[in-house]
Formats: structure tokens, C-alpha cells, sequence
């Protein structure tokens, strides 16, 4: 048995054509298209309650927690999926009067302004192969478009990270 396994059919047949870090879609609830250049599943993290015990630490599940989430977009002409994101952040603060468009945002159950995002990886036909759900989702930060006169043969793009309380299974 342990030379079947060592073969490499048995690890091809096993491999199946494996996934492509390339195929993959991004969507945001009430955004009709947006041009995901890279993103990534989420990491899933469980702290780690360590107790002292004579001499010794016994390590024990803590709580889930979840890291913002970045993700980097490929800048349309007109700017279009940009604008979404810094409209969609500029709800939470205003730049000039430094407080939310409307109080109640603070509070964390707004559907118009929390939002779902869906990651999905793609299978080599184009269906989904891994998708997960971030929930209750806002923009902590649209990054800068860097510009320069010596960049050529390149496209422009920006980050977007977003806080989100937990994620699921599509």
C-alpha cells in the first residue's frame, strides 16, 4: 500500500488538476461589478488561552477573531468602483465635520451601509469551488492610486481593507 501511494498517478488522480490562485470573483452587495485584481480567502484564527500550571502553560481554545480583510482593485476610466468605496467610507466620517452622515451607522445593524461580501474561488470550468460570506462588512481604509511618471505597461490600481464581525460558508 505505502508504494501505491508513492506513485505518481495515485497523487495526479488524487490532485485532480488542483485549483488556480487566478480564478476567483469578488462581489459587494449592491455593487454591480467590481474589478478584483487580487484578493484572498480569509485566514480563520482561534486565540490561544494559556494557563500557567506548575511550571508548565496549558495552552486552551480562546476566542475566534478575524483580521481586516484587504483585497486590491483595478481603476476603471471614470473611477467608477472607487467612488462606490470612498462614498461607502465617507458614510462612517466626514472629513470635514468628522462625524458619521447619520448617527445610527455607529450602531452596526445598517443593511444600506454594513455589508455582505462574497468571495468566491472558482474550479477550472468557472463554477465555485470555495465561497465564503464576510458579514456586516465597512471600508476601514480605500488606499492611495499611486501615480509616476516612470511607471509604463501598467495598470492603475488601490487597495480596499474592510473590517467584518465573522465570515460563513456561501
Amino acid at each position: 500500500m505505502a508504494e501505491e501511494s508513492m506513485k505518481i498517478s495515485t497523487f495526479k488522480a488524487e490532485f485532480d488538476g488542483g485549483t488556480r490562485p487566478n480564478r476567483f470573483m469578488v462581489n459587494i452587495d449592491g455593487v454591480e461589478t467590481i474589478l478584483v485584481k487580487a484578493a484572498s480567502i480569509p485566514a480563520e484564527t482561534i486565540g490561544i488561552l494559556q494557563i500557567p500550571f506548575r511550571g508548565r502553560v496549558a495552552k486552551l481554545p480562546g476566542d475566534r477573531a478575524y483580521a481586516e480583510w484587504t483585497f486590491t482593485v483595478l481603476d476603471d476610466v471614470k473611477h467608477n468602483i472607487r467612488d462606490v468605496l470612498v462614498k461607502w467610507h465617507r458614510k462612517f466620517n466626514q472629513h470635514e465635520s468628522n462625524i458619521p452622515d447619520n448617527p445610527d451607522i455607529l450602531g452596526g445593524s445598517d443593511e444600506d451601509n454594513y455589508k455582505t461580501i462574497t468571495v468566491k474561488q472558482l474550479n477550472m470550468m468557472g463554477g465555485p469551488h470555495t465561497c465564503v460570506n464576510l458579514h456586516e462588512c465597512w471600508p476601514v481604509d480605500v488606499g492611495a492610486i499611486d501615480l509616476s511618471y516612470d511607471t509604463a505597461d501598467q495598470a492603475t490600481e488601490f487597495s480596499c481593507t474592510l473590517a467584518y464581525d465573522y465570515l460563513s460558508a456561501c
